[in-house]
């Protein structure tokens, strides 16, 4: 493994990338009303000029999130970087992972940070830590890596926080495959069905675990905050996770639980939420406009599209069992089953 001389920016070797052509596993035919068409070439007609009178340009290569002042520079060709950082912020929209993040960090004031899947950076980059904390951020794709890096190095924590290449499991491993799609950065996945467009990106990556860039001495009794969000891959980056989860004294985390993706993945979403009840108090967010959570005790409780139990994508608050009570944000509040939520 090689580290930068400012031991920032973790690189690991071996990569390989190559474009590859595959029959889709799974063909979903999405239809698109004329009204929704209508109204996404409205708001892309009426945020052109809002775009070129903030930043001076209508394809700028930074831009700020809302309620940010730190610049997030991105590929201006990459219409999920444009339609994330530049056109959803000048809307006023704060994403629902960013909205966590922000509450649960000034609350809980962590020392220890960790983003897997960080995409531009725009939860680890998007808020302003203790003058004690360290930030761990993980990034698969590596044409994402160059424009993180640039982030990093104007941000005020950019001393201590240390940027990993690699693909996040529970395994040590090398060349593992790794798809981009080129045309829309936010769902790469290490998960093959969910990138078989033709003309998708293959790298061939190293796989690391979390528990392999974090050592116990730095996470002994600190107060960790994570996210992850990483396309299906999630159950296998915890497992890589728990000697770190097992040493902090608090730990609370905001993760995508897609039942779809997790199988592609090779993983029972059932077997998996089990996995997490061992380790977890689990919440599931019942609003973001509210900040409200509901508790999870089984799969059945998870909402089901249609009946289906492919058909589960839910965002999931994971609260180490050793945490104490005061670890939930004053914004939020626990629903209880038989209680309605507005």
């Amino acid at each position: 493994m090689e580290v930068s001389e400012q031991a920032h920016l973790v690189m690991v070797p071996g990569l390989r990338a190559s474009i590859i052509t595959h029959k889709p596993y799974q063909c979903i035919l999405m239809k698109v009303s004329l009204y929704k068409r209508f109204e996404k070439a409205f708001k892309r007609t009426y945020l052109k000029p809002l775009t070129l009178f903030r930043y001076g340009t209508l394809h700028p290569h930074r831009a700020k999130l809302n309620g940010s002042d730190h610049w997030i520079y991105i590929d201006a060709d990459d219409p999920c970087a444009v339609k994330k950082v530049i056109e959803e912020p000048l809307r006023g929209k704060v994403s629902d992972n960013l909205v966590f993040w922000r509450d649960f960090n000034r609350h809980l004031r962590p020392d220890l940070l960790v983003d897997v899947g960080l995409n531009y950076g725009e939860c680890l980059f998007g808020a302003d830590y203790a003058a004690n904390a360290e930030l761990y951020g993980f990034e698969a794709n590596p044409r994402l890596i160059p424009h993180l890096e640039k982030t990093r190095q104007g941000h005020p924590a950019a001393q201590r926080i240390t940027i990993t290449n690699a693909l996040v499991s529970d395994t040590l491993a090398d060349q593992v495959p790794f798809f981009v799609n080129p045309d829309w950065s936010g769902s790469s996945s290490a998960v093959r069905e969910m990138n078989t467009r033709p003309q998708t990106l293959e790298f061939k990556l190293p796989a690391r675990s979390i528990d392999s860039i974090i050592s116990p001495e730095q996470a002994i009794g600190k107060t960790l905050l994570f996210k992850m969000d990483i396309e299906g891959y999630e159950s296998r980056a915890l497992r890589g996770f728990v000697n770190t989860l097992g040493c902090v004294a608090c730990s609370v985390g905001f993760i995508e639980f897609d039942a779809q993706y997790i199988t592609w993945a090779g993983q029972s979403p059932s077997d998996y939420l089990d996995w997490l009840r061992t380790h977890f108090r689990i919440y599931r967010i019942a609003s973001i406009k509210t900040k409200t959570l509901r508790s999870i005790t089984c799969f059945a409780e998870l909402p089901k599209l249609h009946g289906d139990l492919n058909r589960v994508h839910v965002d999931l608050v994971l609260v180490g069992k050793q945490s104490q009570d005061n670890w939930l944000a004053p914004e939020w509040t626990i629903v209880e089953p038989d209680k309605p939520i507005a």
